[in-house]
C-alpha cells in the first residue's frame, strides 16, 4: 500500500493531483490511497504520526495556514523515509525550500509543464520506493531500520569493535562486521578498506594520489586502501 498525502488550499489543484496520480497508478498493479489536506489540522497530525510510508505532496504557500516547509519540517522531526514533493507558484520559494534540509524528492512549479513534472516525479517516487531495501538492526534498547538507498558509506570502529552506519539523515552504530554488512548489501557497495564500505552512487570525486572520497552531502574519507584503487577506478568507469 503507498499512501499519497496531498497538502493544498485549493480544491482545483488538488484534484489536478489526484488526476496525476491516478494517471501513474492506474498503470501499475500497487495499491495506494490517497488523503487530502487544505490545512493542518490534528487529523494531518495523525497522518503524519501513523508508521505507514508516504508519498507527500503539498503546496509552500498556504495563506492563513501552515506552510508546506513547516509541515516538512515536522515531518522530518519523526519520519526521514516518507517521500515529500513540494509545489510552489513561486519558484524562488522553491530554491528556499531545497536549503531547509527537508530531504525533498522536488519541487515542481504550478505554472510550468505541472502535470507532466508531476505525474514523472510521482513515477520517481514510486521506484525509490520500490528499490528500497531495509537492513533492520536491534539491541537491548532500540530497533533500527535502514534503507540501503540512505547508507553513505560504513566505517568500523575499531575500539568499540562494531560499525557506523553513515545514512543521509543520521549515523547508527550495530554489532555487526563489516564482513557480515558487505553480504547484506548489493553491488552498489564496495569495500574501499578493510574498516570501510561506500556507496558509490554517493561519491562524487575520488583523490586516487591521496585516497580520499568525496561524498554528495560533503562528507570525506580516507579510507581507500592502495591494494582497492585499481579495482574501484575499473568499478566507478563501467558504471
Amino acid at each position: 500500500m503507498v499512501k499519497f498525502v496531498i497538502y493544498d488550499d485549493e480544491k482545483s489543484f488538488r484534484n489536478n493531483i489526484k488526476e496525476s496520480i491516478t494517471n501513474v497508478m492506474s498503470e501499475l498493479d500497487i495499491e495506494y490511497k490517497i488523503e487530502e489536506f487544505d490545512k493542518y489540522n490534528n487529523k494531518m497530525m495523525k497522518t503524519i504520526n501513523d508508521d505507514s510510508s508516504k508519498i507527500y505532496i503539498m503546496d509552500i504557500e498556504i495563506p492563513g495556514g501552515m506552510s508546506g516547509i513547516d509541515v516538512a519540517r515536522r515531518i522530518r522531526t519523526k519520519d526521514w523515509n516518507s517521500i515529500i514533493i513540494l509545489v510552489t507558484s513561486h519558484v524562488d520559494m522553491g530554491y528556499e525550500a531545497l536549503k531547509a534540509q527537508i530531504m525533498l524528492l522536488d519541487f515542481i512549479s504550478k505554472f510550468n509543464d505541472c502535470k507532466d513534472s508531476l505525474e514523472k516525479t510521482v513515477k520517481k517516487a514510486i521506484n525509490k520506493i520500490d528499490n528500497k531495501k531495509v537492513l533492520i538492526f536491534e539491541n537491548s534498547e532500540m530497533t533500527y531500520k535502514v534503507y540501503t538507498d540512505d547508507i553513505i558509506y560504513i566505517l568500523k570502529d575499531s575500539i568499540d569493535r562494531k560499525c557506523i552506519i553513515k545514512t543521509d539523515y543520521n549515523e547508527i552504530t550495530v554489532s555487526e562486521t563489516i564482513t557480515s554488512l558487505s553480504n547484506m548489501l548489493d553491488s552498489r557497495f564496495f569495500l574501499s578498506h578493510r574498516s570501510c564500505i561506500v556507496n558509490t552512487e554517493k561519491i562524487t570525486m575520488i583523490d586516487w594520489k591521496n585516497g580520499i572520497v568525496y561524498f554528495q552531502n560533503g562528507d570525506i574519507i580516507d579510507y581507500l586502501a592502495r591494494n582497492k584503487k585499481k579495482e574501484l577506478k575499473e568499478y566507478v568507469r563501467s558504471c
